[in-house]
């Protein structure tokens, strides 16, 4: 009997210290996902002192984005990448586009930003393809309506996942939204497929200069919890 009380005394002792190790590796994956998280911020002063070869960049968002759920799985979002000159061209259609549009005394200030974004090291271009979306609406004619909306939904996934990636690897990046101005002279200039609507650019690069400390949300105003 004795013996028997040992061995479970034995069993009660590894299993509380194997239920410890476990709460405790728990605590810290969680504890390094919200710091991952965490250093996705909007960082302006972005340089091109990038060590990360032009390949790595490559799979890391490839990887980021085939990580993003998506409507019945169909993936509506296409993304691309711009290095060197054609990160180059693509700001000085931008400029250009926004001297047409915009009054002498504004664009200054406009074209000192996008001189900003020209500055970094690369862009990438998130668009969605709407020929995609447009096949889902007459396979599934009951959820028409909704498809536009979970794939703006699935495009903001792979905004965020991209821009926490290049986050991770000790990237500054910022998200700029200078479209559908400027859709069809860039699709026309790299040569992309006319159902491609253009959502979003994230521009990325070294980080020349930290962001300012960041205000905090405000819990109590934006979550309700209910058991």
């Amino acid at each position: 009997m004795t013996l028997l009380n040992k061995i479970g005394q034995v069993l009660t002792t590894d299993l509380t210290k194997d239920l410890k190790f476990k709460k405790t590796d728990i605590t810290q994956d969680k504890q390094s996902f919200a710091q991952q998280l965490q250093r996705r911020r909007s960082i302006y002063s972005l340089g091109k002192k990038v060590a990360i070869q032009l390949d790595e960049i490559e799979s890391l968002i490839q990887e980021a984005v085939r990580s993003c759920p998506a409507p019945l799985n169909t993936h509506s979002f296409r993304i691309v990448i711009l290095f060197n000159k054609s990160h180059q061209q693509f700001w000085y259609i931008v400029k250009e586009k926004q001297r047409q549009l915009v009054p002498s005394q504004v664009f200054a200030g406009i074209a000192m930003k996008i001189e900003q974004c020209a500055a970094a090291f690369g862009t990438v271009l998130f668009y969605e393809d709407s020929s995609v979306i447009q096949r889902l609406q007459k396979q599934i004619p009951l959820h028409a309506e909704y498809f536009p909306i979970w794939a703006e939904q699935s495009s903001g996934m792979a905004q965020y996942a991209v821009w926490t990636a290049l986050a991770n690897s000790g990237l500054g990046a910022h998200l700029q939204h200078y479209n559908p101005v400027v859709d069809q002279i860039v699709t026309q200039h790299f040569e992309l497929p006319a159902s491609w609507q253009l959502k979003a650019q994230l521009v990325f690069g070294s980080i020349e200069e930290e962001p300012k400390e960041k205000t905090d949300l405000n819990i109590h105003t934006c979550f309700k919890v209910f058991n």
